[in-house]
């Protein structure tokens, strides 16, 4: 006896349909008709399929957005306070960004473990959230910022000047580091 034959037949003129209308990703239209991703593709290719536009997900809209927003800024007019003020500001928004994820990471960890179904993928974005490697992103923009603030000067002198103007100021300041005045004569020994 034979198997009955359970797969129903593949819709291409509903795939072609939506794979023109450029709605959808690929693979939304794989998903929603039961096949796989390459299988569109290769159809697509062999047929001529072309896409009115390229679907925007969510990211992409925002990254449209974002490229909008940015001031490109010659380097010859930067100045150095003005650049040091803008790594500020970067690296504040940096730790809200990883304040927000710390926060949350419980919800972003169950969300990662219930959505994902590639091994590999949710291992990845499991370690993106994980503490270690928020605690490196921490150090680094510590680091950063500790870069920022040395150079706010403007890059006059750096660490040794600076290092030679804090022990110049101690030394004469009054401080119990100053060096000891002359002794003052009580006796006038000129008559």
């Amino acid at each position: 006896m034979t198997k009955p034959n359970n797969k129903k037949p593949i819709d291409w003129a509903g795939i072609e349909r939506d794979y023109r209308a450029g709605v959808m990703g690929v693979r939304e239209i794989a998903r929603w008709y039961g096949v796989s991703d390459t299988a569109v593709h290769k159809k697509a290719k062999a047929e001529g399929w072309t896409r009115k536009d390229k679907p925007k997900g969510p990211f992409q809209e925002h990254r449209e957005k974002r490229a909008q927003a940015v001031e490109i800024i010659q380097p010859a007019s930067v100045e150095p306070e003005a650049l040091s003020d803008r790594a500020r500001g970067i690296a504040g928004r940096l730790m809200d960004e990883l304040e927000t994820v710390t926060a949350h990471v419980g919800e972003l960890e169950d969300m990662i473990c219930s959505e994902e179904g590639d091994p590999r993928r949710r291992q990845a974005l499991l370690k993106a959230v994980s503490l270690a490697e928020r605690s490196t992103i921490l150090k680094n923009l510590t680091a950063s910022l500790k870069t920022v603030g040395e150079t706010a000067d403007g890059g006059k002198g750096g660490k040794k000047a600076a290092r030679q103007a804090r022990a110049e100021g101690a030394a004469s300041g009054g401080s119990k580091f100053a060096a000891p005045s002359a002794p003052k004569l009580v006796v006038d020994n000129k008559r």
